[in-house]
């Protein structure tokens, strides 16, 4: 079972580097699965609930995108590190679009990575602990069984709508753009209109708000994208 609640993936092409970096951290007490393709990487994806998944980034790769997505979809509170050895600022900007939580550009000392895992291992847990159910007034949230209730009447979500009011719920009030809710709930291979996000925020607030005109908990961000209030 603590191999569960630790369990990292790594996937990256290159067999030295990958198996280098996973034995590393396996010697301080980390279970860590490697593979060496986005294509084994979905087959070992149901294997445990990862709390870490380091992937090779390339650019604009639907391959990727659809892994993390994935990943994102089987361990809600995954984070997430692209490796690249591009260390371009529009590529990391992009990584960061597509929902990555750490951008590592190659070569860094193992050292380092461990480090940064073992920091994002901690916050990890602090989010599950956080997030596994929270309240909106009279509504209640339950993360662990994806239902939603408001007075002990089942609210039923489409499961977009639940992966915004999730990913909303994982940033505890800080303003999440329309693009990283794209990304990580849609998973496009480009940005769409972000129109999409838009029309599901107004669908979420007719099923959560009192008022949906007036809303308490789904909040606009002008010129950035919304925000959840809760208590």
């Amino acid at each position: 079972m603590k191999e569960r609640l630790r369990s990292l993936l790594v996937v990256d092409h290159d067999t030295v580097f990958r198996v280098n970096l996973s034995n590393y951290l396996r010697q301080h007490a980390i279970h860590v699965v490697d593979v060496g393709s986005y294509a084994d990487a979905k087959d070992v994806s149901t294997t445990y609930n990862y709390q870490l998944a380091i992937v090779e980034w390339t650019h604009s790769c639907k391959d990727v995108i659809s892994l993390c997505s994935r990943l994102r979809i089987l361990s809600p509170n995954v984070s997430i590190v692209f490796l690249s050895d591009n260390p371009d600022l529009d590529s990391q900007l992009e990584g960061y679009t597509y929902g990555a939580d750490d951008y590592w550009t190659k070569p860094f000392p193992m050292s380092l990575a461990l480090a940064k895992a073992q920091a994002m291992l901690r916050k990890h847990t602090a989010l599950t602990l956080r997030a596994d159910r929270i309240r909106m007034g009279d509504i209640e949230v339950d993360f662990r069984t994806r239902l939603v209730h408001r007075n002990g009447q089942h609210i039923d979500l489409s499961e977009k709508e639940y992966g915004i009011l999730r990913t909303l719920a994982l940033e505890d009030g800080a303003p999440v753009r329309r693009e990283t809710l794209l990304a990580r709930v849609w998973g496009y291979d480009s940005v769409p209109v972000t129109r999409t996000v838009d029309n599901y925020i107004v669908a979420l607030r007719r099923k959560l708000e009192i008022d949906p005109a007036r809303p308490r908990y789904l909040v606009t961000v002008g010129g950035i994208g919304y925000r959840l209030n809760t208590d």
